[in-house]
C-alpha cells in the first residue's frame, strides 16, 4: 500500500523531513519503501517542486539506491531546521554538509517559463540530493528564515513556511482542527487544558 504524504510548501527539504510524522506518540516513517520513495517523488514533480528537467536522461524515477541514502539525509535536515527554527539561525556545522552535497553535483540552469531551473550535474541519487539541499540552503537565508516554524502542536514534529506570522499549525486541517476540538473539550468539561495528540 503506497503511504499518503502531505505536501504543506511545495520544498523539497521541508516536505522529506515531514514523511515522519507523530501518531499516537509513536513516530511514524512514510518513506519505508521503494513504492513510497517514487510516489513522493513523482508527487514533487506534479506539484513543480521538481522539475524533469533537472533530471535530464537519469531517469524520471529513483531506484532502490537512493531510499537509505535519503533517509540518512533527512535527519541531517530535521537536526538543521530543529536547531535553526530554536535559535534563529542555522548551525555552521550543519550548513557545510549541505555545501558539500551541492558540490557531488553542482548545478548549472536553465531557462523555462520566465525563471531559471537549477540543473544538477551527476547521478540521479546525487542530483536529487543536491536540489534538496539547495532548499534547505535557500530556507536559511535572511529573506526565509524568518519564515521557518515548527507546528505549535508540541506533539506534532512537522515544518512548514510562513511569512504572514498569523499561522500556528502545519495544517489547519490537521493539528488545527485538532488543537481547536482539544481547547473546546477541556473547557466543555472544565478540565486544565492539554497538549493535543496528532
Amino acid at each position: 500500500m503506497t503511504a499518503k504524504f502531505n505536501f504543506f510548501s511545495g520544498n523539497p527539504s521541508l516536505d522529506l523531513i515531514n514523511t515522519e510524522e507523530m501518531r499516537r506518540g509513536k513516530r511514524i516513517d512514510s518513506l519505508s519503501s521503494q513504492e513510497d520513495l517514487v510516489h513522493w517523488f513523482q508527487t514533487l514533480v506534479s506539484i513543480g517542486a521538481f522539475s524533469p528537467e533537472q533530471f535530464g536522461d537519469l531517469g524520471e524515477q529513483p531506484d532502490e539506491s537512493v531510499l537509505p541514502v535519503l533517509k540518512q539525509f533527512r535527519a541531517t535536515l530535521r537536526e538543521l531546521f530543529e536547531k535553526t527554527a530554536a535559535s534563529g539561525s542555522p548551525p555552521v556545522n550543519l550548513i557545510e554538509p549541505l555545501e558539500k552535497i551541492i558540490e557531488n553535483a553542482p548545478l548549472s540552469y536553465t531557462y523555462k517559463e520566465d525563471r531559471l531551473i537549477p540543473v544538477p550535474i551527476g547521478s540521479f541519487p546525487s542530483s536529487l540530493l543536491s536540489l534538496i539541499a539547495l532548499d534547505a540552503l535557500d530556507i536559511c537565508t535572511k529573506d526565509k528564515l524568518q519564515g521557518l516554524h515548527r507546528c505549535e502542536n508540541p506533539k506534532c514534529i512537522w515544518f512548514y513556511l510562513d511569512f504572514t506570522g498569523k499561522r500556528k499549525w502545519c495544517s489547519m486541517k490537521l493539528c488545527g482542527n485538532r488543537m481547536k476540538a482539544s481547547r473546546f473539550k477541556l473547557k466543555y468539561e472544565g478540565q486544565p487544558e492539554e497538549s493535543a495528540n496528532p
